[in-house]
C-alpha cells in the first residue's frame, strides 16, 4: 500500500511538471512537435463520446457568450454521487481537485464585485454552505482563479468550434472562409470577457508575474493551436509556427484594444480584429514577420502589465529583461529578449 501511495504521488506529480514544461499532445503537425503550443490541448478538449447533445450553431453559441455563463446551483452545491455494487446511490469521497474546482467555479460569479481576490473565492465557498475559509486552500493574490477562468473560457470555446465542425461535416452548415472563422473564433473567446471587463486589466497582470507566466503562456499557445486546428489547417512546413505565432500576437492585441474601448459593444475592438485578421491573410510567411509578430507579443504582454500598473498602482517587477519564448524553428525555442526603456520602467503605457 505504501508503495502504491508513493507512485501514485510521483505520478501526479510528474505529471503536474510535464504541464508546466508545456509538453506536446499529439495531433497532426510537424514531426518535432511545439511544446508550448500543445500542453493544454488534452485537458480542455472533451471526447466525442461526452457529447450526447445535438450541436449548437456556431452563430448560436456566439451570441450565448456574451453573457456570464453561470454554474448550475444543484451540480455547484452537491458533492459528486455514485452508484454501488447495489444499485443504490450514495455520495463518495470528493477530492481535493474536485472540490478546488467547484468553489472556483462558484467563485466567478463574484468577480464583478470583488475582483480576482480571496473575498470573491470566499463569497464562492460560503455559496456552496462551506465555511470562507476555504479561500485559504489558494493563494492570496488570485491567481488560480484567474487561470481557472481562462481555462474554463479556453474549454467553451473549443466546444463552440467542434460542434461548428460537426454542423459542416453532417451538411448543415457552410464551410467558413479561414479569414472570418479566425476572426469569429477570436471574437467568441474574447466576449467571454465583457463580464469582467473591468477587472480583466488587473487580471492580466497578475498572469504576468513570473510564477504564472509558464502556465498563461501555455493556456494562450493551445487556444491558437485549436483555433487553427479548426479552421482546418493541416500545414507541416514551417507555416504551422508562423501562423499560430500570428494568431497569438493578433489575439493579445485586440485584448488590450478592447480593455481601452468604450464603444457601443466594443465595435472599434472587432473592427480592429478584422483589420488585422485581414492583414495577417494578406501577408507572406516568413521568419521576419515571426520575430516582428513575436516581438509585438511580448510587448502586448508587457503593456498589459504596465498599464495595469499604471491605473490600479500595482508594482511591475522592474527585470533588467523579460524572456518569452516564441517558436520559430521545426527544432528548438528562440528567446525573444524584450528590454524596459526608462519610461516603462516609470509606469508609463507602451505604445506599439
Amino acid at each position: 500500500m505504501a508503495v502504491a501511495a508513493v507512485s501514485g504521488a510521483l505520478g501526479r506529480a510528474g505529471w503536474r511538471f510535464l504541464q508546466l514544461r508545456c509538453l506536446p499532445v499529439a495531433r497532426c503537425r510537424p514531426a518535432v512537435v511545439p511544446r508550448a503550443f500543445h500542453a493544454s490541448a488534452v485537458e480542455l478538449r472533451s471526447s466525442d463520446e461526452q457529447k450526447q447533445q445535438p450541436p449548437l450553431s456556431f452563430s448560436q453559441q456566439h451570441s450565448e457568450t456574451q453573457g456570464a455563463e453561470k454554474p448550475d446551483p444543484e451540480a455547484s452545491h452537491s458533492p459528486p454521487r455514485y452508484t454501488d455494487q447495489g444499485g443504490e446511490e450514495e455520495e463518495d469521497y470528493e477530492s481535493e481537485e474536485q472540490l478546488q474546482h467547484r468553489i472556483l467555479t462558484a467563485a466567478l460569479e463574484f468577480v464583478p464585485t470583488h475582483g480576482w481576490t480571496a473575498e470573491a473565492i470566499a463569497e464562492g465557498a460560503q455559496s456552496l454552505g462551506l465555511s470562507s475559509a476555504a479561500a485559504s486552500m489558494f493563494g492570496k493574490d488570485g491567481s488560480e482563479l484567474i487561470l481557472h477562468f481562462v481555462t474554463e473560457c479556453n474549454a467553451r470555446l473549443t466546444r463552440v468550434l467542434e460542434e461548428e465542425q460537426k454542423l459542416v461535416q453532417l451538411g448543415q452548415a457552410e464551410k467558413r472562409k479561414t479569414d472570418q472563422f479566425l476572426r469569429d473564433a477570436v471574437e467568441t473567446r474574447l466576449r467571454m470577457l465583457i463580464p469582467y471587463i473591468e477587472h480583466w486589466p488587473r487580471a492580466l497582470s497578475i498572469l504576468m508575474l513570473p510564477h504564472n507566466i509558464p502556465s498563461s503562456l501555455s493556456l494562450l499557445t493551445s487556444m491558437v493551436d485549436d483555433m487553427w486546428h479548426y479552421a482546418g489547417d493541416q500545414s507541416t512546413d514551417f507555416n504551422w509556427y508562423t501562423r499560430r505565432a500570428m494568431l497569438a500576437g493578433i489575439y493579445n492585441t485586440t485584448e488590450l484594444v478592447m480593455m481601452q474601448d468604450s464603444s457601443p459593444d466594443f465595435e472599434d475592438t472587432w473592427r480592429f480584429l478584422e483589420n488585422r485578421i485581414n492583414d495577417a491573410m494578406n501577408m507572406g510567411h516568413t521568419a521576419k514577420q515571426v520575430k516582428s509578430t513575436g516581438e509585438a507579443l511580448v510587448q502586448g504582454l508587457m503593456g498589459a502589465a504596465v498599464t495595469v500598473s499604471t491605473a490600479q498602482h500595482i508594482p511591475l517587477p522592474l527585470y533588467p529583461t523579460l524572456v518569452i519564448p516564441v517558436l520559430v524553428t521545426t527544432h528548438h525555442f528562440v528567446a525573444l529578449n524584450w528590454k524596459p526603456n526608462n519610461k516603462a520602467d516609470s509606469g508609463s503605457v507602451l505604445v506599439f
